[in-house]
């Protein structure tokens, strides 16, 4: 597997981005178009995501991905430092890195091209500190029972999963991707049956959103 840095990036549009004028957001907008565009060779952009409607904390998700850290950083200080950037607040950001999993050989779907879906299911997870004290046969068993039931929901859900272990406040950053969310709800009902989820410590903030192309999503939800 590729080894890539991603990030999810949570905006919140502020009580003055709502009091602007047109004309100003569709500035704004513009110019965080342009900025992606300019890194567009070195960050790619999963998607943009619309939470409004879903959570309450959140009104634009960011999925992006470079081979470097910095690259990443580098574009999401200029999205601050830019006239749109004045009128947003960022009240989540989750950092992970692509890494071939210890006991399973699921492809982390954007990893290898797969297009994107219409809906995203975001939420990193801490597990407890006694699960990595147990046996390794243990925890390859709890983690292929998991599995087997994320299974039955392929092709429906796409799975990506990465590596945030020193990265910032989470262990794991796990995503899913489906054109149905009543799919969605079965699923992830399904994996609290898990026996895993006896070594689950925190797992929040879920973020949900609704696939857009940058501009498009910004322009009608903006």
């Amino acid at each position: 597997m590729r080894t890539q840095y991603t990030a999810q990036l949570a905006i919140k549009y502020t009580s003055a981005w709502h009091e602007s004028e047109k004309g100003d957001r569709i500035a704004a907008i513009k110019e965080v178009v342009d900025i992606f565009r300019k890194y567009e060779d070195r960050v790619g952009l999963r998607g943009t995501y619309v939470v409004q409607g879903f959570q309450a904390h959140t009104d634009i998700l960011f999925w992006m991905f470079a081979d470097h850290f910095n690259d990443i950083q580098d574009l999401q200080l200029e999205i601050r430092r830019s006239s749109f950037g004045r009128y947003i607040t960022t009240p989540h950001a989750f950092t992970g890195v692509t890494k071939p999993f210890e006991f399973s050989e699921h492809p982390t779907s954007f990893a290898i091209g797969m297009r994107p879906r219409e809906y995203l299911c975001f939420y990193p997870f801490i597990r407890k500190p006694e699960y990595y004290l147990l046996p390794k046969w243990e925890r390859k068993a709890l983690i292929g029972d998991h599995g087997d039931i994320g299974h039955e929901f392929t092709p429906d859900i796409l799975t990506n999963g990465v590596y945030g272990f020193g990265l910032g406040d989470y262990e794991w950053l796990l995503t899913f991707e489906t054109n149905d969310l009543q799919r969605l709800v079965d699923c992830v009902r399904k994996l609290r049956e898990s026996k895993s989820r006896l070594y689950m410590q925190d797992e929040h903030p879920f973020i949900v959103g609704r696939y857009f192309e940058l501009e498009a999503g910004l322009l009608q939800y903006g």
